[in-house]
């Protein structure tokens, strides 16, 4: 699973560890010409782990747990926020363990978004919370499934951006979150997340270690597919859009894209575009006019055509389960976007940054920032 890291250096933006919270990285900054491309990205982890002791269990109105508040001698206060999507792990039994019975005071383990809020506490979206732990040897630890291959009786599980495989044979016992169903070797595929049990781990290149047990977490329901599907736009497109809404205006920009001919339909457009900064291509020296616009690369363009406006302590995106996804360059955008009510959720908690805009989301997130910088 491909995750990209964000870094903002604004006050209360979101940022982003590399590794444990302890061991966050510095802020990069990032220049408003920043080219909406997908260069200069770094490979985010799956999720980050934190221990520590259980200060305030905060519940809403449902009576289910919404925040954890935490405190930790290594790694400081932490809120933690529990969603629907959030698993609960007795690691000593290695089941599901009952939030319920959860007590002020108790120690647990939690695996977290590695965005976090830079507020005081910070503040991130619980993954997995884990419980009973006996020993840190042999704890429960969440991952996310990127290969699983299956040969000659043993499941080989790449994971952690491809550093660490995991093997499991026929006699490692495989469960259902939740459930006291058995499963087998052939349940587990890529894209899975997964709660794996295991104990050294050899400092090879991948590291490897062999399972002891393993637990296979709900899987997202898939989407029923619209009655009609909606066109893409290209970036050709969108750039042509917001050319017209200017007035089709000409200017004397010498552009350097090897891909967009003098007399294409959409060269003036492009031209313009590019001399007022709102695209700047990617660093092979192309531009790209029959890709598809992403949400993130729409919403990055959008912000910047209303003038790249930033935003302090704005923490709107931590709810959301792939805020990871978006890359570097568009998270100031989407804070913004979402800010303003231009860009929410779709399936549910996702944003889907690196998915497809379509016409219908171009369109009226174009005449909703056009109208508010009329």
């Amino acid at each position: 699973m491909n995750k990209k890291l964000v870094v903002l250096t604004l006050t209360g933006a979101l940022v982003f560890s590399l590794s444990l919270p302890a061991m966050a990285s510095e802020p990069v900054a990032v220049p408003i010409s920043a080219a909406v491309s997908v260069e200069d990205i770094q490979q985010l982890p799956a999720s980050v782990l934190y221990y520590g002791t259980v200060q305030e269990i905060v519940k809403g109105e449902d009576g289910a747990i919404s925040q954890l508040r935490l405190t930790s001698e290594r790694y400081g206060e932490y809120v933690m926020h529990i969603s629907e999507q959030t698993v609960w792990i007795d690691s000593g039994l290695c089941k599901a363990s009952n939030a319920e019975d959860l007590q002020v005071g108790e120690g647990i383990y939690v695996f977290h978004s590695p965005a976090e809020t830079s507020s005081l506490p910070p503040q991130s979206a619980a993954f997995a919370v884990v419980r009973n732990v006996l020993m840190d040897a042999g704890c429960a630890q969440y991952h996310v499934v990127e290969e699983a291959a299956l040969e000659n009786g043993q499941l080989t599980i790449t994971t952690s951006n491809g550093g660490l495989l995991l093997r499991a044979d026929s006699e490692t016992p495989i469960t259902q979150y939740g459930t006291d169903k058995a499963l087998t070797l052939e349940d587990i595929r890529a894209g899975d997340r997964v709660m794996a049990w295991y104990g050294a781990v050899a400092q090879s290149e991948p590291a490897q270690a062999q399972a002891a047990h393993l637990m296979l977490l709900p899987r997202e329901e898939a989407q029923p597919a619209p009655a009609e599907e909606q066109e893409a736009m290209t970036r050709a497109e969108l750039v042509t859009l917001l050319h017209e809404k200017a007035g089709k205006p000409v200017v004397n920009y010498l552009m350097n894209y090897q891909d967009v001919s003098e007399d294409a339909p959409y060269a003036e457009a492009i031209r313009w575009a590019t001399s007022e900064g709102l695209v700047s291509g990617y660093g092979s020296r192309t531009f790209g006019p029959d890709d598809i616009v992403t949400r993130e690369q729409l919403v990055t363009i959008l912000w910047r055509y209303a003038g790249s406006p930033m935003l302090m302590d704005y923490t709107g995106l931590t709810q959301f389960d792939d805020v990871g996804e978006i890359s570097r360059f568009a998270q100031p955008a989407f804070a913004w976007a979402h800010q303003k009510g231009y860009m929410t959720a779709v399936e549910g908690n996702l944003l889907k940054p690196q998915s497809s805009a379509d016409d219908e989301t171009v369109n009226a997130m174009i005449d909703a920032v056009t109208a508010a910088n009329a």
